[in-house]
């Protein structure tokens, strides 16, 4: 039997590119995300099994209603990758602490880490009374989560420090029920959403920084997430990978 993945935030970027990586690898694939119309876009280009649903992560009751249609119309969810998030920003500018406004730290941490948190807490009250096989939790933090030299201000940052230790604490909850949960922390992607979040010039500053020469690419972290989430990564759990071209934090 197919093991059943739930991707959030598939409808592009690195959440599309994790689908196609976990598809690919035998997995049946819920594509979820805000965007339905992405999502089954997405969706349509994987084949037969496959399906999109709509999601909005910040919302209890959206996250709930996910995973119940997804297991009733696909099965048990072995595989939850967490990837929906993104700072919200002024293109091409870092804001500062003093500049953070009350409602921009609410809906970044709303996005990157209370959603990971209800997805997450969904997925282990499962499990505690359906059991799978080769479970596996894959969140989505970043290097700005490790490092205060970031171009994308405190409340992303914070946000994606604070699912770094959501996952290793999901680590140690999850490992009796045969779970294992790790965080992937990429360094700078080129996505859409980076393009429309910072300057080229701030890119090309970041490009000469990392030792590889280039950004990331949606593939490079989607392949990392499609082997934590594989079951050759059973003894794997609680770990940090950071996806970063060798860029070291400062």
């Amino acid at each position: 039997m197919k093991r059943v993945a739930i991707v959030t935030g598939a409808g592009r970027g690195i959440g599309e590119a994790t689908a196609r990586a976990l598809a690919r690898d035998g997995n049946t694939v819920a594509l979820a995300d805000l965007n339905l119309a992405a999502a089954r876009g997405v969706a349509q280009t994987l084949g037969n099994g496959h399906a999109a649903f709509a999601v909005d992560v910040v919302d209890e009751g959206s996250v709930e209603a996910l995973f119940a249609e997804v297991e009733a119309k696909l099965g048990a969810v072995a595989v939850l990758a967490c990837v929906a998030g993104g700072p919200f920003l002024t293109p091409g500018r870092r804001p500062s602490i003093v500049e953070t406004t009350t409602d921009n730290w609410i809906r970044t941490e709303a996005l990157n880490a209370r959603g990971p948190f209800l997805c997450i807490r969904a997925m282990l009250r499962r499990r505690a009374t359906a059991p799978v096989t080769d479970g596996r939790i894959v969140t989505v933090s970043s290097m700005s989560g490790i490092t205060a030299e970031s171009p994308t201000g405190p409340a992303y940052s914070a946000a994606k420090a604070a699912v770094i230790h959501l996952t290793r604490l999901a680590a140690l909850e999850a490992a009796p029920l045969g779970i294992t949960a790790n965080t992937v922390a990429p360094g700078l992607t080129d996505t859409p959403a980076v393009r429309g979040d910072l300057t080229a010039e701030q890119i090309e500053h970041a490009r000469q920084a990392i030792p590889i020469g280039r950004l990331g690419r949606p593939e490079d972290i989607a392949e990392t997430i499609a082997f934590l989430a594989s079951p050759r990564a059973g003894y794997i759990t609680g770990a940090v990978i950071e996806a970063n071209g060798g860029r070291q934090p400062p």
